[in-house]
């Protein structure tokens, strides 16, 4: 009775799956490889995906988070910058018989030349040397730095316990972490001009090292004269353990679509250069160019709160977005709705956003993605804060003393916020017209 039982649960369970949104599998059916995920390198979108939430082992692609986060520390200031090699950037990679560039104890490298190391040969003891250099010292403060990276992505299924990612119980990624990794390493400063770099590149002679160390990108898909050969990626990082087997994380463009692409687990090279292939060729082929979604006039109303007491209120908006939908799908296909805080804290960055909905029946993954709603009324409520007078300022003794430093509160609270205020305006504009170079 209990195994008929069980029997008509996982019949039962197998058709809801059937039914649940983006159950569907809409992109190439992979045997090889056990999971993938592409998005759109702008907004984040999932087009198509497989297992793409299990947690693997993720190999050398843990390196895109320690390349990202070094990039983030220098800021585009990569030059006069040395780091000097501890003795556990060499020897706690002993016995594990990893790719390394052979850096000495003592060894000062400058910091261009760690990072190519990292990125081109794959060097775990580079990788080991730029945790230092973002984590205070220590390789442990930099695997913590990359861990609360990935929470403050919203990652749910990513941890890290080495810059590097060599096999270990407590270091995992999935597929669809690892492509929105990648995503925010490119906005970092020099990022991309790392990830992308064809030629082959010179690391001098350095204090204790006198002889000239030669780095090229490792990736036969981006090599002309190779059968494996796809012109769209424009950069990549490989990896493989005998666990993870071989892992991979690319960005490629055609036709002014950029994707970005991961592939983990596949279980021998040539899975991965067929794997990959076919999915960045069906990619292509259904999504040609972005779909202008226009504003659908959906409104909130935001309570907004500073120096301890309320405001007023500001109303937020859909502010349209460009998407890529597959061919056979329009704007009417999009949903949207709006997702807003209790309220408004002034001084911070309002977190209001519009998520819009792709209902890509059997050609597109059912997927959503968040990008800030348009907030109106903010800074005539704040041009009115800022000019108002507290009804405690004019109460007199110990009251007044109270009302003033209410006064001072709001308004230092109010100036506050038209600072962050015209931050996120620049970056709206920003991402427009970056948004408009690229289209």
């Amino acid at each position: 009775m209990k195994k008929h039982i069980a029997m008509l649960c996982a019949v039962l369970l197998t058709a809801l799956a059937a039914f649940a949104p983006g159950a569907a599998a809409v992109g190439p059916a992979l045997t090889a490889t056990e999971a993938y995920c592409i998005i759109d390198a702008d907004t984040g979108l999932v087009l198509a995906q497989q297992n793409m939430n299990e947690e693997l082992h993720p190999a050398s692609i843990t390196k895109v988070m320690t390349l990202g986060l070094a990039c983030e520390k220098a800021q585009g200031k990569w030059d006069n910058v040395k780091l000097t090699v501890s003795h556990e950037d060499v020897y706690s990679l002993a016995g594990t018989d990893s790719s390394h560039i052979a850096l000495q104890e003592g060894e000062e490298v400058p910091l261009t030349d760690a990072l190519y190391a990292t990125m081109m040969a794959s060097a775990n003891d580079g990788a080991n040397l730029l945790a230092e250099y973002f984590g205070g010292g220590s390789i442990e403060g930099g695997v913590a730095a990359m861990n609360a990276q990935a929470k403050e992505l919203g990652l749910e299924h990513t941890h890290f316990a080495n810059p590097h990612g060599i096999s270990d119980e407590d270091h995992y990624t999935s597929c669809y972490d690892m492509a929105q990794i990648l995503r925010w390493a490119l906005t970092q400063p020099g990022f991309e001009t790392l990830f992308t770099r064809n030629e082959m590149y010179t690391m001098g002679p350095t204090n204790v090292q006198p002889v000239t160390r030669y780095f090229h990108q490792q990736d036969k898909m981006r090599v002309g004269s190779s059968r494996y050969y796809i012109p769209a990626i424009l950069g990549s990082k490989i990896g493989y353990t005998n666990i993870a087997r071989y892992s991979y994380v690319c960005l490629a463009e055609q036709n002014s679509v950029r994707l970005i692409c991961v592939t983990m687990q596949s279980q021998i090279k040539t899975d991965k250069y067929n794997d990959v292939r076919t999915l960045l060729d069906d990619a292509f082929a259904r999504y040609t160019g972005y779909t202008e979604i226009p504003a659908q006039g959906v409104t909130g109303e935001l309570e907004v709160a500073g120096g301890g007491s309320t405001l007023g209120t500001v109303t937020v908006s859909d502010p349209g977005v460009k998407l890529l939908l597959a061919d056979g799908l329009t704007a009417a296909d999009v949903s949207v709705t709006l997702e807003l805080p209790e309220r408004y804290l002034l001084g911070v960055d309002p977190a209001v956003y519009a998520v819009y909905t792709i209902h890509g029946r059997d050609v597109q993954e059912t997927a959503s993605v968040r990008v800030p709603a348009a907030v109106t009324g903010l800074e005539e409520l704040l041009a009115k804060s800022a000019n108002a007078t507290l009804p405690a300022s004019r109460d007199v003794g110990p009251k007044r003393v109270a009302g003033g430093l209410l006064a001072i509160s709001v308004g230092a609270t109010v100036l506050a916020a038209l600072a962050a205020f015209g931050v996120v305006r620049l970056r709206i504009k920003w991402k427009k017209r970056k948004s408009r170079s690229k289209h």
